[in-house]
């Protein structure tokens, strides 16, 4: 890691002198943020670092720290570490990899930070706490200009950030492996997550965004966490979505489960596994990531007809927009120190917007993939009665197969999903890596 990170240092180097020159300033300070209190409340919610401030320093648990950078020097980190007997403070990371790629400066009180910032006039200030920025003198706050740049090359990622990625999909598969078990051995939603948590190490204040653990109709719910203490009647179905993180980068995976293999709702998930993987495997630098969605619907739709859900020819249920009932949610995102990564939309480094089209309003990524670009695909299938009900009126109702679509409401959804990087040739699906490297198959 400390020759990957070392190249990783050195291209965002490169990356903040084309940023303050685009901007005609002569530094960037980030600040790594702070704990929120809860409103009316002296307890604060689980820190989480900005994003920008991890890019350059990969530690997300240096609260209240800074970076100085300016493109030529070695980077600047003051990190805070105060003597506190009310908790336990963040130890510097004097000896990790990564250290020796840092000028190091430690702050045992906030505002010692004064002390160093010179001329902030001239500098960009990075972060959420804006009355701070304007506190020490910053006018340059968020730059648009300083963030375009930075954005549009975060969605690009260094060998060290593909390697961190992949770390994850490690430790999450090793909690899917348990969670799988554990759905297959009874246990209720919440006993299925306390399994992950303990098989990933972590706890529920330091996974990259909240698990759904859904059995049942649970999963018809697209960002279910509610987590059931009571054991179903009847066990059907169990869809998993829950990641780790390696140096604050995250996995993001998803599988789906018949309890019965040799049901229908079980043919239908192995179809929308296939559907991934083929998808995966058309993956091409140079190509819309919108073109890949259409096709998955094209696909969903030839599905829908083949199962008999719609008795419509599979042209007529994409044309109608009848697909979009059953997969209402993007093909995927960007993936990286935000599980949503940055820049989904962003087209290039001064910032040019293209938004989803209306028909699509959930997609979250509108750009040519490019080498280097790490993006999940994760297509699904739900029967929610929210999307199902206005078809009920409309004039091809008497096409619908409402028999068999009542009896799969109680499966709840279909989604499987896996976490792509794009090379020169193609997709290299991490997550089919890992689960080869652990001698898993979690299908």
């Amino acid at each position: 890691m400390k020759v990957l990170f070392s190249q990783h240092i050195a291209r965002l180097q490169s990356i903040v002198q084309h940023a303050l020159e685009v901007s005609r300033l002569d530094g960037l300070w980030i600040h790594a943020g702070s704990a929120k209190k809860n409103f009316l409340d002296d307890q604060y919610a689980p820190f989480k670092i900005n994003p920008h401030f991890n890019y350059f320093f990969p530690d997300p648990s240096a609260e209240h720290s800074w970076l100085f950078l300016d493109g030529q020097n070695k980077p600047k980190i003051y990190f805070y570490a105060p003597e506190d007997y009310w908790h336990v403070m963040p130890n510097p990371p004097r000896s990790a990899f990564f250290a020796d790629e840092f000028e190091w400066q430690i702050l045992t009180d906030q505002q010692q930070i004064t002390q160093y910032i010179q001329q902030p006039q001239h500098c960009a200030f990075i972060g959420e706490d804006e009355s701070l920025a304007q506190s020490l003198g910053f006018t340059e706050i968020n730059s648009k200009k300083v963030l375009n740049v930075l954005h549009f090359e975060r969605s690009i990622k260094s060998e060290f950030e593909i390697e961190c990625i992949y770390q994850a999909q490690l430790s999450a598969l090793k909690g899917h492996q348990v969670a799988k078990d554990a759905f297959f051995a009874g246990k209720t939603e919440f006993e299925i997550n306390l399994a992950y948590l303990a098989a990933t190490q972590q706890s529920d204040n330091n996974v990259p965004y909240g698990n759904i653990i859904a059995i049942n109709q649970n999963s018809a719910v697209l960002h279910y966490t509610q987590l059931d203490f009571k054991h179903p009647d009847i066990r059907q179905s169990f869809l998993i979505d829950a990641g780790t993180t390696c140096l604050g980068y995250a996995s993001d995976i998803t599988r789906t489960y018949a309890f019965d293999q040799q049901s229908e709702f079980a043919e239908l998930v192995n179809q929308m596994d296939q559907f991934k993987l083929d998808i995966i495997d058309q993956l091409q630098v140079g190509f819309n990531y919108l073109s890949y969605h259409t096709q998955m619907h094209q696909w969903i739709s030839q599905m829908i007809h083949q199962f008999e859900l719609v008795k419509l020819p599979a042209e007529q249920i994409f044309e109608e927009g009848i697909s979009r009932i059953f997969l209402p949610h993007g093909l995927g995102h960007q993936l990286g120190l935000q599980v949503h990564d940055v820049a989904g939309f962003q087209q290039n480094h001064r910032g040019t917007h293209k938004a989803p089209p209306e028909i699509y309003p959930s997609l979250r990524c509108t750009r040519e993939l490019i080498e280097g670009m790490v993006v999940t695909i994760e297509p699904g299938f739900y029967f929610v009665d929210m999307l199902l009900a206005p078809w009920k009126n409309h004039p091809l109702s008497r096409f619908f197969n409402w028999d068999k679509i009542n009896q799969l409401k109680s499966f709840g959804g279909i989604r499987s999903e896996d976490n792509i990087v794009m090379t020169s040739s193609g997709a290299v699906n991490l997550t089919a890596k890992a689960e080869k490297a652990l001698g898993l198959k979690l299908k």
